[in-house]
Order: structure tokens, then sequence, then C-alpha cells
């Protein structure tokens, strides 16, 4: 049964006219690190850039949506419209109230910037944090209690990064 005052997303639309989703850039500088990145507003998505520094071993950066109590227990997928620079990303998906906790997420591998929608079965989710796949089983119970959303720049590999969304569908 679904709550009362719980979001039931359809699609979120990365374009300037969309108000509900605010997307915030979030790196390893909250642990002493000196990764950066910026987001960059256009008429129908968002870029996210920036660049991974691995000091002081740590080495991370994410882009990370508004808290908004949300129930995705109706769905049984996810497709999500993007370009990447051919790196791994993480879509990953809160349920925990610190941002250290783990989340649920699948793992992004593209063509580099070709814009392509990818397509992930909720089932074939795997638990993750900062990133990184970890062994265990996905509890789906806690898709009826989702906070926000992030794309987490996978695998720590220094250099620069840019990924451009368009859209996450709920089927």
């Amino acid at each position: 049964m679904i709550e009362v005052n719980k979001l039931v997303p359809t699609e979120i639309t990365f374009g300037k006219d969309q108000l509900r989703y605010q997307w915030l850039p979030f790196d390893d500088r909250v642990m002493g690190g000196k990764s950066s990145s910026i987001i960059e507003q256009h008429d129908d998505y968002i870029t996210y850039r920036g660049i991974i520094r691995n000091i002081n071993n740590s080495a991370w950066s994410c882009i990370r949506s508004n808290r908004i109590d949300q129930d995705l227990s109706p769905y049984t997928s996810i497709e999500i419209k993007l370009k990447t620079d051919g790196r791994p990303y993480v879509f990953e998906i809160e349920y925990n109230e610190g941002w250290q906790h783990e989340k649920i997420g699948f793992m992004i591998h593209t063509v580099p910037n070709n814009w392509t929608t990818v397509h992930f079965p909720i089932a074939d989710f795997r638990r993750v944090k900062f990133g990184e796949m970890l062994p265990g089983e996905v509890d789906l119970s806690v898709l009826k209690h989702i906070l926000r959303y992030n794309f987490f720049v996978a695998e720590a590999i220094v250099g620069e990064f840019k990924l451009e969304v368009e859209s996450i569908k709920f089927f």
C-alpha cells in the first residue's frame, strides 16, 4: 500500500523548467579531498562535469537530488537517458538518512559521447556504497521509503569527467 503523503514519480526530467528535483554536486571535499564538480543547466538536460583528484586516499564525486519522500515500490524497472564520457557511473537510490550509508543502485557503462537510454530491472540492483558494488542481496522493501537519487563517478579514476542526463523514467 502506498502512503498518502509520498510522491510516486513516473518521470524525472532535467530541463530548466523542472522544479521538483534540484541537483547539487557533492564531492570528497567533505572528507578532506580535492575533487571538484559543477552542474550546468540546459533547456532539456544537465551537464555534470569536474575532476577527480586522489588526495588523502579520497577520490569521489557525485550529484544528488534534493530530498523528497518517495515510494518506488509499484515499479519493476528504471530507464535513464544520458550521455557519458565513457567512464563508469553508478546510479544510486538513497533510502538511509546519512550520505555515507549504503544505497542501492547499478553500474552504467556506455559508449562515450552518444546519447543512450539504459534500462535496468530493479530486481538486478545491487547494494552500493561510495560507488562500489557490495555483495549480498538487496532488500527491495526499501523502495517504499526513497529519499534521493545520486549519479556517482565510479571507480575513483583520477582526471576529468563529464555526464549529461536528460531523464529518469520508472516502469
